[in-house]
């Protein structure tokens, strides 16, 4: 009877070993491989977000969206390939990318760019003795370059 309890938990273990390697080797998903949700300019993301939170989250959160702005900032190190569009909002806000790859053509300040990518949140924005440091962010993942 012991025999067949052992033999039954190795294979349980050996199968969810199985399906933990399946899953961490299993390609994952970028803004190329989903389908677009809504097209819009950094500026226009921004006022949506600056209006009402609750309704930007509803509608935006998880959804691959095409992103038209300027580049604000540009970096690339060993953590990834990360790129801010600057929005021209009165609270000061950014489009803060994330790309699944790195890029080919590294872009430069003010440089207008189209990016695909998946919003997955924002943070909120930074304050220090009641005054605002840094705006909110608009967060997107898992990016690629918008031909």
């Amino acid at each position: 009877m012991l025999k067949k309890v052992i033999i039954f938990f190795l294979i349980v273990i050996a199968l969810g070993m199985a399906i933990g390697l399946y899953l961490c080797n299993k390609p994952h998903k970028t803004a190329s491989d989903v389908e677009i949700f809504e097209e819009l300019s950094a500026n226009d993301l921004m006022k949506q977000f600056d209006l009402d939170r609750g309704a930007f989250l509803k509608k935006y959160i998880n959804k691959n969206l095409l992103i038209s702005g300027q580049v604000q900032s540009f970096s690339q190190d060993s953590s990834g390939t990360h790129l801010s569009m600057s929005t021209q909002s009165v609270s000061g806000g950014i489009i803060s990318i994330t790309f699944a790859d790195s890029l080919q053509v590294k872009p430069i300040t003010n440089q207008l760019m189209r990016v695909k990518g998946i919003c997955i949140g924002f943070k909120e924005e930074q304050e220090m003795g009641g005054i605002i440091l840094l705006g909110p962010e608009i967060l997107l993942n898992q990016a690629v370059v918008a031909q």
